[in-house]
């Protein structure tokens, strides 16, 4: 089976017209919203630790961020069935811009972790809400080429953020950065008011109550993997994330034998589908690329002597990829994306083996071409996947798949980080920092996540049948 949906013939015309254009580029903000928040704080907490303390803390301005955009993307279905999706989307909108308000007036650190919380969850209900609109919104088989569009805007997001906070936090005040994001977010809920149309009567809504507790498990989880990645301890790190992968399997266990309240598919906790296959596919591959992300820099900056910009542009490079390969590759027939996804998967593991071999040693150039083939699998991939995705999905079941998409990207994320911490500390990376302790680090980071990379690729190709 090469198609779980009978596909025809589709241009780039077709999602550019008049009728869809508007709604591509309210998504593309929506987006933009959540991606640029996710690394503005790399360059804009610095500031705001001479300002206002808590040094101790900026580390969780990333992980309490990561929590309630997981959380909120999580709850999205549910949100979307009970109040409909230009309400719950607006509502989303307007947390944001309460987010970004608290961080833009703190007077302390703990204040601003308020702020990031509020923002990841205004965050992440937005993206969850944009892969549900953009199944709701467009045919199959203008999935891929929407996905490579909201790619590129993630791509831009992923390396103009730093620039962004950079810029507010060096010529003007590092509070202006979260201000000019709360009047994009103002913007954004004022288009999806006028230019969105109300879906469905009140009458006709689910009255499904959001499920606190399995929502507790989930963030419980996404804590314990943070901690564990923050500061490491020999003992208590590696118990933080086994805690934090069994909170998320009981998680799923309980979620799948829920009835009114269900968050995701039922399907996810059958292993034997090619749902599940599929789903395994993000995990395991977004899991596997992390390691460039978490210490790829600074073994740039320590081993190889490269500034802190220069290193910037190999993280830029790897974006870069990703968004290139989504557009290159978006206009290929039905018939052909099973081997993109087998193909891309390979990539993603062939840039890995490549990145242990040659982060300790080099060439610089050779460095950054192996980061490029990694992302650049996963980006030649990614909309096919998430098209076959919904495609095995019933109608029913079709909001719950899409908003679990993002989640299950963003979990790989961030266990990964996780699990790149343990490896890289578990080395001796906290003890010192000779050149043969930082090779051997930048060797182990990459090649012990080959074996997931490899589980990956199985699972891709079982997907693809």
């Amino acid at each position: 089976m090469n198609n779980p949906l009978a596909s025809t013939k589709a241009s780039w015309p077709d999602i550019l017209d008049r009728q869809h254009l508007p709604l591509l580029l309210t998504l593309c903000l929506a987006m933009w919203l959540h991606a640029t928040n996710t690394l503005l704080t790399a360059t804009t907490m610095p500031s705001a630790v001479q300002e206002l303390g808590g040094l101790n803390l900026i580390s969780w301005t990333f992980a309490l961020y990561l929590m309630g955009s997981i959380l909120a993307g999580a709850a999205s279905s549910i949100l979307v069935v009970r109040h409909g999706l230009r309400t719950t989307m607006i509502c989303a909108a307007l947390i944001y811009v309460a987010g970004s308000v608290v961080c833009a007036t703190a007077v302390n650190m703990p204040v601003v972790l308020v702020g990031r919380t509020l923002q990841g969850l205004g965050g992440g209900c937005l993206v969850g809400t944009v892969f549900i609109a953009q199944s709701r919104f467009f045919q199959p088989e203008h999935v891929p080429r929407v996905m490579a569009m909201i790619s590129v805007v993630w791509m831009l997001a992923t390396f103009a953020s730093p620039m962004i906070g950079g810029a507010f936090s060096t010529w003007a005040d590092w509070r202006y950065a979260f201000w000019a994001f709360a009047v994009q977010a103002v913007l954004l809920a004022v288009i999806i008011r006028f230019m969105m149309c109300a879906d469905g009567s009140a009458a006709s809504r689910s009255t499904a109550r959001l499920p606190f507790i399995r929502l507790g498990l989930l963030a419980m989880a996404i804590l314990m993997m943070s901690a564990a990645g923050v500061e490491f301890h020999t003992a208590l790190s590696p118990i933080l994330v086994i805690s934090g992968v069994a909170s998320i399997v009981v998680f799923v266990y309980r979620d799948a034998h829920s009835e009114s309240d269900r968050m995701f598919p039922r399907r996810i906790s059958d292993l034997r589908s090619q749902f599940t296959s599929g789903i395994l596919t993000i995990l395991l591959l977004c899991l596997s690329i992390m390691s460039l992300a978490t210490y790829g820099p600074f073994i740039l900056i320590e081993l190889h002597g490269m500034t802190p910009f220069t290193a910037g542009l190999i993280l830029m490079l790897e974006s870069l990829a990703w968004g290139i390969m989504a557009l290159a590759f978006a206009s290929t027939p039905s018939k052909h994306e099973h081997l993109l996804i087998r193909y891309g998967s390979a990539l993603v593991l062939i840039g890995l083996v490549a990145c242990a071999v040659t982060f300790p040693y080099g060439p610089i150039w050779l460095i950054a071409v192996s980061a490029m083939v990694s992302t650049g699998g996963f980006g030649m991939m990614w909309g096919f996947i998430i098209k076959r995705i919904q495609g095995f999905s019933p109608r029913e079941e079709k909001d719950r798949a899409s908003s679990l998409l993002p989640i299950t990207q963003q979990m790989g994320f961030a266990l990964g980080a996780a699990l790149c911490g343990l490896v890289a500390n578990s080395l001796g990376l906290v003890t010192g920092l000779s050149v043969d302790r930082i090779q051997m680090v930048a060797f182990w980071i990459f090649a012990g996540f080959v074996p997931l990379a490899l589980c990956g690729n199985l699972t891709a190709w079982r997907f693809s049948r």
